[in-house]
């Protein structure tokens, strides 16, 4: 499998989180010459946020100036909140991370970011999503993780500089089936590995999926397509209808499937759009 890495990376604002400086120690030398040594801020600074694809896991790192908040956490969770609003954050997928570092921040007393550029809120990866701070209030610092698959996590720290590392596990093989979740995914694929794609639709009221665009023969093939009836759900108008496609990876490369989401009026414009990509690789 190759190693794919996404370039993500937020580095250090320029002129941000300057250290900030006292009297060096009462020594003869010192006290004749007024020298001065920088220290570490009283509160840890976040510095950065890299992302990146390795062998078997997906790995996240919050990087910090000065030292590690002595109290952080890498939780589980059903959703995300935002704090202190307490609103849901968007992280799409189908299961979630919050992380929370106490006494420690991302901005300056003057209220400046201290770090440059945007988290990474939507990543080409095979697991992790995305990354999305949820809050930055009264020295707690907190991210919302989005995933697209339920997995493993380890979490360990690194020094100089202080890092919290979330390595996070990459199943073995493509996902076997993939649903309205999974929109806008890249799924990595080896060849002769295939997968299902089933999106619900209301076939009895008279909405369709249809193939807008199908993926490049030479790279992943559809090799079945079927509809197959669900459950009726009470209180529900309409029996739910599954549409499936049957995806095998044949080639080296990148494609893409689209499919649009007809209503039962002739010629009417389509009413939702899915798309996957595929990346298939030996």
């Amino acid at each position: 499998m190759r190693v794919r890495v996404a370039a993500l990376a937020l580095s250090v604002a320029t002129g941000v989180g300057a250290l900030a400086s006292v009297l060096a120690p009462a020594s003869g030398a010192a006290r004749a010459t007024g020298a001065e040594r920088p220290v570490a801020p009283a509160v840890p600074r976040l510095a950065a946020v890299r992302v990146a694809a390795h062998r078997g896991y997906d790995r996240i790192v919050f990087e910090f100036a000065g030292s590690l908040p002595a109290v952080h956490s890498v939780v589980p969770v059903a959703r995300v909140t935002a704090d202190p609003s307490g609103r849901p954050l968007a992280l799409g997928g189908r299961a979630f991370l919050r992380v929370v570092f106490r006494q420690a921040t991302a901005h300056t007393a003057a209220g400046a970011r201290t770090y440059a550029g945007a988290l990474p809120g939507s990543v080409d990866l095979p697991v992790v999503r995305s990354v999305v701070q949820a809050g930055d209030f009264e020295n707690v610092l907190s991210f919302g993780v989005g995933l697209w698959e339920h997995t493993s996590t380890h979490v360990f720290v690194l020094a100089a500089p202080p890092r919290l590392v979330v390595d996070v596990r990459t199943p073995a093989g493509a996902p076997t089936r993939l649903t309205e979740l999974d929109a806008g995914r890249l799924v990595y694929m080896t060849r002769g590995e295939r997968t299902t794609v089933a999106l619900r639709t209301c076939t009895s009221c008279g909405y369709s999926w249809r193939v807008a665009r199908a993926p490049a023969d030479t790279v992943a093939r559809i090799v079945s397509t079927s509809v197959v009836p669900l459950p009726h759900a009470p209180g529900v108008v309409g029996a739910p209808y599954e549409s499936r496609w049957v995806i095998r990876a044949v080639g080296d490369g990148r494609t893409a499937l689209e499919l649009d989401e007809t209503p039962p009026q002739r010629g009417a414009a389509p009413v939702a759009r899915y798309v996957l990509r595929f990346d298939v690789a030996r």
